[in-house]
């Protein structure tokens, strides 16, 4: 008889693929083997990982989550459990499975974003998640592929405490959407200097991975700036679209804050640039539009302030246009986004009641704003998003 030795990689990816075919006594079987062997991945944590799947309880993964303890020694991880989505207001849980290789990114360090938070608001609501960039090697379900996330955020694991853990940035899928149908929209809605401009830093093959793991961490940074989004959504704040769109606009726009007193004004615009192209160019055209979808709305509400600032204008193409086409320009085109999201977090930490954070969370949005965004932005790349849906 031939024994045939498998390498650990192939061994995982076939879990993996176990997983997708709904072959839990397998992938049970193979998780358990590969612990006694492994030399890439923690043999608890895949012990763990077999234990919960075999028994579908997931609060085993919590402690080894929140802990980092799932990533092996040279960055490789392997994470096995329910991930829910939301699509047009509606969840969606499935089993999922991600296989992947953490970076060596950790810039800027997660204590200076703290101290930073400290100074603007003097107090910090919960320590901000670590954000951590990964090139996936293997994936199924809610994270996989056009239709799952490529930025996977630790609350929406289904085990509990989960949202102490740290978030998931899918480098891999992140790039591919940024240079396919992204790149496609931003050209259609932006008339050509302008379009050139926010996708030079995700065209930047050397430092362009580096803009966008620098973009979800200062957004990160913005979640945990006021009472925290660990309290928000323990107080069930984000149960209204409109609520948590607001939410997403403030964690970006605090971003875009600490960025600029992070970086020179040039790295800043480009972050600044990176999240327009995710904003305009991927989340305004998720399928439940402006009256279901969380970053639909963000990015609605992002496109008001921007007319408010007079910072951005529509040409006789019927395409928008930023009046300053620099990276400091761009900067300064979200001086309004920043100084709104600044004034709100400390309206919020004023509050004697979580409730008041339901009123509070409203943006007024121009209904010119409204009309530009579903005939500009919206309307030229229904097509494109037509072919992927």
């Amino acid at each position: 008889m031939v024994t045939i030795f498998v390498d650990e990689q192939e061994l995982t990816k076939q879990i993996v693929q176990d997983i997708g075919r709904n072959e839990i006594a397998i992938a049970v079987k193979k998780l358990r083997q590969q612990a006694k062997n492994s030399c890439e991945l923690p043999p608890t944590w895949l012990l763990n990982t077999a234990d919960a799947l075999e028994n579908n309880d997931w609060s085993i993964l919590s402690a080894g989550f929140i802990n980092m303890d799932f990533i092996g020694k040279n960055g490789y991880f392997l994470i096995i459990a329910p991930y829910q989505i939301n699509r047009q207001s509606q969840a969606n849980v499935t089993l999922s499975a991600l296989y992947g290789k953490i970076h060596d990114n950790q810039e800027p360090s997660i204590e200076q974003l703290e101290n930073l938070v400290r100074a603007k608001f003097g107090t910090l609501g919960q320590p901000i998640p670590i954000n951590l960039s990964f090139t996936e090697i293997a994936s199924w379900g809610n994270v996989s592929g056009e239709s799952g996330e490529a930025f996977v955020v630790p609350h929406r694991w289904c085990f509990p405490n989960s949202v102490c853990g740290p978030a998931l940035n899918n480098a891999k899928e992140q790039g591919r959407r940024f240079l396919g149908s992204s790149h496609e929209c931003i050209q259609k809605i932006f008339e050509y200097e302008t379009a050139n401009l926010l996708l030079g830093p995700l065209e930047d093959e050397i430092n362009g991975e580096r803009y966008r793991h620098l973009d979800t961490q200062v957004h990160e940074a913005g979640h945990a700036s006021g009472l925290g989004f660990n309290f928000k959504l323990k107080h069930k704040i984000f149960r209204n679209y409109t609520n948590s769109g607001v939410e997403e606009w403030r964690s970006d726009s605090l971003g875009f804050e600490f960025a600029a007193c992070t970086l020179p004004a040039q790295e800043a615009g480009k972050l600044v640039a990176v999240n327009f192209c995710i904003r305009f160019g991927l989340d305004a055209h998720r399928l439940g539009g402006i009256e279901k979808d969380v970053d639909v709305y963000a990015s609605l509400i992002s496109l008001e302030y921007l007319f408010q600032n007079d910072a951005i204008y529509i040409t006789k193409n019927s395409q928008l246009a930023l009046r300053n086409l620099s990276y400091p320009g761009l900067l300064q085109a979200v001086e309004l986004h920043r100084a709104q999201a600044l004034s709100l977090t400390r309206r919020e930490l004023n509050l004697k009641s979580p409730t008041g954070l339901l009123s509070l969370y409203k943006v007024d949005i121009h209904p010119s704003t409204q009309s530009i965004f579903q005939g500009l932005i919206i309307g030229p790349c229904q097509r494109i998003w037509k072919k992927l849906q």
